[in-house]
């Protein structure tokens, strides 16, 4: 069975060129709360520039950056290194936040930010609204990767990335964006760092592909939505499957030996590009347990019917 590789909408990249305000207006509306926001080359320029603006707003006492122990971005233990922050990992549910134990974790660790995806591992939707009072009650500054959430409840965080590279929900082979919010934008502010935030965002120069960006970020609810209703039904189907009645945008199942069973499903499914949609785990930016993922979201997700994806199930029940 050949899938469909996702690739930019045609529509997009025929009028890739845009205006930058109609683009912005369109990112905003996908977000939980107001932002000023900013497009960058990459959501990795975005973790960059997020690590800088906590270093330029941050608390003598507090040197720490809490990380997931899993479920997160590889750069959530780079780049806040390359600041002189120490990263303290947080112990979690296969990825998932236990907002009840975090206040607590907070306050051991004298914690500056926390840095979390919206989606742990792209596979169970975190329960931001209630991490999010924590954080606020615990003045910690709470940084989001919204980039497999976006198009579903996101943009909880007082700054907000997400990466538009491929594949992405928003997804255009290229770019990002970050958002902050007015706390953050007022501290700065109060710091005399606003107009050296300004300085190091214009370092980062971005190709006019405004028209692309908006017209994925347009479909993003669509995708997003379709994404989760094709993720429920295979981790119906699928015994071992985890999150069952979780939102997702990809699949994990629990299997000893990944590497063997990876190996039969890519003999008989893959993408129209000659690659895998499997990510065989343990992994840290999916979850550290033996099985496999299926990244649903490298696949034209919307070009699939349903038939489609219980072709698949039965397919995957009959490997694994």
């Amino acid at each position: 069975m050949i899938l469909p590789y996702r690739k930019p909408s045609v529509r997009g990249i025929v009028e890739s060129k845009g205006d930058l305000k109609e683009l912005i207006t369109v990112i905003k509306d996908l977000l939980k709360y107001e932002m000023d926001i900013s497009i960058l080359p990459s959501g990795n320029a975005g973790l960059y520039v997020a690590s800088y603006i906590l270093r330029n707003i941050e608390k003598k006492e507090c040197e720490n950056i809490l990380v997931p122990d899993m479920g997160g971005w590889k750069g959530f233990l780079e780049y806040p290194r390359t600041f002189k922050f120490n990263v303290v990992k947080l112990k979690t549910n296969l990825g998932m936040v236990d907002p009840c134990t975090l206040e607590d974790i907070l306050r051991k660790n004298d914690i500056h930010a926390l840095f979390l995806t919206t989606l742990g591992g792209y596979l169970v939707h975190q329960p931001m609204e209630e991490i999010k009072k924590v954080c606020e009650d615990m003045d910690v500054i709470l940084v989001e990767d919204a980039s497999g959430g976006v198009g579903g409840t996101c943009g909880y965080g007082d700054i907000v990335v997400c990466s538009t590279g491929s594949p992405k929900i928003i997804n255009c082979d290229y770019g990002g964006f970050l958002g902050i919010n007015k706390k953050i934008e007022d501290i700065l502010r109060d710091n005399g760092k606003i107009e050296e935030l300004k300085n190091l965002l214009k370092a980062f120069k971005v190709i006019n592909i405004y028209g692309l960006m908006k017209e994925e970020a347009l479909n993003a609810r669509k995708t997003y939505r379709k994404l989760v209703e094709y993720c429920d039904i295979l981790k119906e189907k699928l015994e071992k499957a985890y999150f069952k009645g979780e939102e997702g945008v990809c699949v994990f199942v629990e299997h000893e030996n990944p590497g063997e069973v990876s190996k039969k499903i890519n003999k008989v499914i893959k993408l129209d590009n000659g690659k895998s949609f499997i990510t065989k785990c343990p992994i840290y930016e999916r979850v550290l347990k033996k099985g496999i993922v299926l990244e649903m979201k490298k696949i034209d997700i919307n070009s699939l019917s349903l038939e489609d994806i219980y072709e698949i199930a039965n397919i995957l029940k009959n490997i694994l």
